[in-house]
Order: structure tokens, then C-alpha cells, then sequence
């Protein structure tokens, strides 16, 4: 019996005295609720003897989001139908929730640093969440018009492509750095009013955009790790590099901190992501690099360090080698 299938029947073993719901608003309570410039942000504290936190909301002309921080204290169900038509994108960021889906053979175990894109339309079924398990969730629906107003339909037949019953159990991804970084933005914003508005919508569309992306083909692990474990260990590096290039951190220092051995940290990465750790860090880095160059009038030394290179030299000749210029150069290049 695999991981998910134990993990799965031991979960269910718990169901005996699990909370039905119809709602989290159920075991919750409104404590502040404003509108401004047609943006209406609503926060609900969960009642005490089911959690310690809260979840908000954000509404606007066809977009709602959802923000969930919570450590339940009693194992809650939530059962329903949700009988319009919308375009859902989920980022668990922490936390873990068992979802029945009717029409779905399969119950979906869906983990933290996992996220999915769905289209879906007259959905029955339940959630489950677990006691002691802090949730830690972004939840974003679109409706028709949204979806017509940004054309998301005419180019790419979203409805299709990302219907759940054409998916099926297929659609869990893992949590990419590009979109941690933009869940991060979204968490720590402090805008108000107009600007709130715009951020969130914007935001909105750079996450389709990351899911619409053309993932890479041929894409096949090869090690014997459970592979959805193995996927999401990758992703943690490629975000561990991304999140701070001013550490170079070693292979063995990446596997230690994952807990894969380095040559299957290695290999794997390569072909899940089409290029070495090293290729991968380094083109990070220049873009990084080129950026600061052109933005920003910050010395070169300090930009070095910043890029995760000790002293000006080697970063001069880093960037020599893959740019064919130094970066004095290609900053006089463009100031010209």
C-alpha cells in the first residue's frame, strides 16, 4: 500500500466524530467588513472551540479571494453544491484537506505547497479538515464575465482544458518559486482602496499566467521516491535558490536540507527542469544582475554580492562568460 492510500485510510478512520458544516462561516464570526472603490474585504475570526485564526475575503466585479490562516481545533466537514459556473485557482501553502468530488472516482489528498487551476461548473461534494493542522490557504474564483473580460476562454477554451471531469485526480501541481514569491507579495500587501483593487487583479492574471504556461514535455522522473514527493522536494530547491541569491548554497547543502542524496538531487532536478542546479542559480543570477544594472544605480561590488558573489571579480568574469561583455560595459551599453 503506497504513502497517500495509508495516508488516506487513516484519515478516515478519524471521520467518526468530525464537525459538519454547511460553510466556514458557520464557525466563524464577522469582525470587520469594508467597501471602497468597489472592493469589498470582509475578515471572519473562527469561533474558539473550532480554531485559533481567521480567513478574509476580497470581491470585486467577478473575482473573490480568499485568504485562509487557521489551526483548527476540531476536525471540520464542510459538504455541499456549488452550482455556479467559475474558474478556481488554490494555493495550499500550508496545511492539508481530503477533497470527495462526486462524478471523481478517487478522494484527493491535497497537500501543502501544492496548488491547482478548475474550471468548474454545478460541483457537488465535501472537504475535510483536520484538527491540529494549521491551514494556510489562497482561494481565487473568476466568473463567466471575468473570464470573458480577459478573454480567457477565446484564446486558450479554459473551460475545457481545466474542466475538473476531464481532469479528473490530475490536476495537483506543486507550488513553483515564481509563484511563491507572487503569493508572498499578495500576503504582505497593505494597499487600500483603488490601489488594493488593481494589485489583486493584476496579481490575479500573473498567476493564470504562470498555469497557462506551456509546461515542459517529456518530463519523467526516474528515481524510485513516490514521484508527487520527489516533485514537490524539487521545487523546494528551486525556490530555496531563488528566494535569496545572495547564498550560494552547495549541492550538499540543498540535499541535506530536502533530504535527498546529492545524486539524485542532481539528476532528477536536470530533468524535471531542463538544466542543471548550477545552470539554473547562474541564469537567475544574471537576469537578477542585468536588472539592477539597468534600474538601479547600486556599484557594481554591491551588486556582485547581492547576485551571491564573493567579490566584484568573480562576478565580472561570470558575467563576461555568458553575457560577452562586463557589466561596466553593458551598463555604459544602455546608458547610451
Amino acid at each position: 500500500m503506497d504513502k497517500k492510500r495509508r495516508k488516506k485510510k487513516s484519515l478516515i478512520t478519524q471521520t467518526y466524530n468530525t464537525k459538519k458544516i454547511d460553510t466556514l462561516y458557520t464557525v466563524s464570526e464577522l469582525i470587520t467588513s469594508s467597501e471602497r472603490c468597489g472592493i469589498i474585504s470582509k475578515k471572519h475570526q473562527f469561533l474558539p472551540e473550532y480554531g485559533i485564526g481567521n480567513f478574509q475575503t476580497h470581491q470585486f466585479e467577478g473575482l473573490s479571494i480568499i485568504i485562509f490562516d487557521v489551526l483548527f481545533k476540531q476536525d471540520l466537514l464542510i459538504e455541499g453544491t456549488l452550482q455556479d459556473d467559475f474558474l478556481e485557482m488554490s494555493f495550499l501553502i500550508e496545511g492539508e484537506q481530503i477533497i470527495k468530488i462526486e462524478g471523481v472516482t478517487d478522494d484527493l489528498i491535497y497537500e501543502s505547497q501544492e496548488c491547482y487551476l478548475l474550471y468548474l461548473e454545478n460541483i457537488k461534494g465535501s472537504i475535510s479538515y483536520h484538527k491540529r493542522k494549521r491551514l494556510k490557504e489562497i482561494k481565487i474564483r473568476m466568473s463567466m464575465d471575468f473570464i470573458k473580460r480577459h478573454k480567457l476562454n477565446d484564446e486558450y477554451n479554459i473551460a475545457e482544458k481545466y474542466s475538473l471531469l476531464k481532469l479528473q485526480s490530475h490536476f495537483l501541481k506543486p507550488l513553483c518559486s515564481k509563484t511563491q514569491d507572487i503569493l508572498s507579495e499578495i500576503l504582505t500587501h497593505k494597499r487600500k482602496g483603488l490601489l488594493k483593487r488593481l494589485f489583486l487583479e493584476s496579481k490575479t492574471l500573473e498567476l493564470i499566467a504562470l498555469k497557462l504556461e506551456t509546461p515542459p514535455q517529456n518530463t519523467k522522473i526516474t528515481s524510485n521516491l513516490p514521484t508527487d514527493n520527489l516533485v514537490k522536494k524539487l521545487y523546494q530547491v528551486q525556490h530555496m535558490i531563488s528566494s535569496d541569491l545572495s547564498i550560494q548554497y552547495s549541492i550538499h547543502q540543498l540535499s541535506r536540507e530536502i533530504g535527498l542524496n546529492d545524486f539524485v538531487l542532481k539528476k532528477e532536478f536536470k530533468i524535471l527542469f531542463r538544466k542543471t542546479i548550477f545552470e539554473f542559480a547562474t541564469e537567475l543570477r544574471m537576469e537578477k544582475a542585468k536588472q539592477l544594472l539597468l534600474y538601479s544605480k547600486k556599484p557594481i561590488y554591491e551588486i556582485s554580492e547581492l547576485v551571491g558573489y564573493k567579490n566584484s571579480t568573480h562576478f565580472t568574469a561570470a558575467f563576461k562568460k555568458i553575457e560577452g561583455t562586463t557589466p561596466k560595459k553593458y551598463r555604459s551599453t544602455l546608458e547610451n
